[in-house]
């Protein structure tokens, strides 16, 4: 998968793909921290930009679905992402699977299915995509600072990568994922520098732009 439009190439999917990534891993896993060990703080931003940037292509197909939209490719960048959330595999080890993801293709969804995994309790839902993002940063940095930041920063880019790959603002559910996503990130961060816990965010604001993908 080259999702080269967004600054991604075969060796960041390479990172990715040889991390093992398991979204039940937590940060108490000695053996999965070890290995990542290997990875530069540069890698670690791009692995967190690429999975942050999956999740939020999965909420934009789900809710089009979800709304009976025709979904279009528009570049490269984007028919690499359906291609992978159809469950194709692109390279040897990395598929849809390897995120944790264990039901049908996303593009095979009917109407009722997408409506369910981007629910409440689904799989990529805001609070069940929240915690495997986090989860997966969460577990490399271990009780490192500078790695638990590298990875606050590639979830941002991650984030705007998606707004471009797309070509607008991104859909409500995801930029509530993300701030759920980073509220996890800055808690821990506050832990490690013994500061106050950042409070709750449960705001209501409602974001009504939706994402235009079929110009």
């Amino acid at each position: 998968m080259q999702i080269t439009s967004n600054g991604y190439d075969n060796a960041n999917i390479n990172a990715l793909q040889n991390a093992n990534i398991n979204p039940n891993e937590t940060k108490g896993d000695k053996s999965a921290n070890s290995e990542q060990k290997q990875f530069s703080v540069e890698e670690e931003i791009n692995r967190s930009a690429i999975k942050v940037s999956i999740s939020m292509g999965a909420q934009i197909i789900l809710q089009m679905m979800e709304s009976k939209q025709t979904v279009k490719d528009n570049s490269s960048a984007q028919k690499d992402i359906l291609d992978f959330l159809s469950g194709k595999k692109v390279s040897e080890d990395f598929n849809l699977a390897n995120t944790g993801y264990q039901g049908k293709p996303i593009t095979e969804l009917s109407k009722e299915e997408a409506t369910q995994l981007v629910g409440d309790d689904g799989f990529f839902g805001v609070e069940k995509t929240a915690q495997r993002v986090s989860g997966f940063v969460l577990s490399f940095s271990g009780d490192s600072l500078e790695k638990l930041e590298a990875g606050r920063k590639g979830i941002v880019q991650g984030f705007e990568d998606a707004q471009k790959m797309w070509g607008g603002e991104l859909p409500e559910i995801s930029h509530k994922t993300q701030a759920k996503t980073l509220e996890l990130i800055d808690k821990r961060i506050a832990e490690l520098k013994g500061e106050p816990t950042p409070k709750e965010d449960n705001s209501n604001t409602k974001r009504t732009t939706q994402v235009d993908i079929t110009a």
